[in-house]
C-alpha cells in the first residue's frame, strides 16, 4: 500500500499529463502560475479529470496581488469553489487574510464548511506564509476543520523555511 502521496503544482492540462507519467498522485491545479495562480477555468477541471486520474484541488484565487480581498472578489471565490465541487474538484486551495494579515476566520470558517459539505479537502494555500503567528495559525487552521496547510515554511521556499515546517 502507497502511503506517500506525490503533489505537482500545475498549470495547465498538459501539466498535469506530464505530472501523472512522471508519478504524481494529486495536482494544485492553477491558472496563471506566473501570478503565483489563479483560479483555474472549468475546462480545465474537466479535461484533466477526463484525461488523468490524478486527483485534483483547485486553486481558488480570483487575483494576484495579496490575499484581503473585497466582497465582490469573497463572493466569486464561494461561487467559483462551489462550481469547481459540483464539477469533480477533489479539494480546494484558499486562504483569507485580513489587512493587518491575520487569518480571516469568518470566511475561512464558512470556506472549509462549504468544502466538507462537499467531502472534500480544504487545503488553506501559501496565505498562510503572508499571515503572522504561524504557531497559533496552525492551531487556528485545525481547529476550523482545514485538511491540509500549503506552506514553505514562510520562507521564499521549503528548503529555506524547513525549520518551521
Amino acid at each position: 500500500m502507497k502511503t506517500d502521496i506525490f503533489e505537482v503544482c500545475a498549470g495547465s492540462v498538459q501539466d498535469c499529463i506530464n505530472a501523472e507519467l512522471g508519478g504524481a498522485d494529486r495536482v494544485e491545479l492553477n491558472s496563471a502560475l506566473y501570478l503565483s495562480g489563479l483560479t483555474p477555468s472549468l475546462a480545465m477541471l474537466k479535461l484533466v479529470k477526463e484525461k488523468t486520474s490524478l486527483k485534483v484541488i483547485c486553486m481558488n484565487r480570483p487575483r494576484a496581488a495579496g490575499f484581503y480581498y473585497d466582497d465582490v472578489e469573497i463572493e466569486t471565490m464561494f461561487e467559483d469553489a462551489e462550481i469547481l465541487l459540483e464539477n469533480g474538484a477533489d479539494g480546494i486551495s484558499f486562504g483569507f487574510l485580513n489587512p493587518d494579515a491575520t487569518i480571516n476566520i469568518t470566511h475561512t470558517k464558512k470556506m472549509v464548511e462549504l468544502i466538507h459539505r462537499y467531502r472534500k479537502e480544504a487545503v488553506f494555500h501559501r496565505a498562510f506564509d503572508c499571515s503572522r503567528e504561524p504557531d497559533h495559525n496552525i492551531q487556528r487552521l485545525i481547529g476550523l476543520g482545514c485538511t491540509r496547510i500549503l506552506t514553505s515554511g514562510l520562507a521564499s521556499n521549503a528548503k529555506r523555511g524547513a525549520k518551521l515546517i
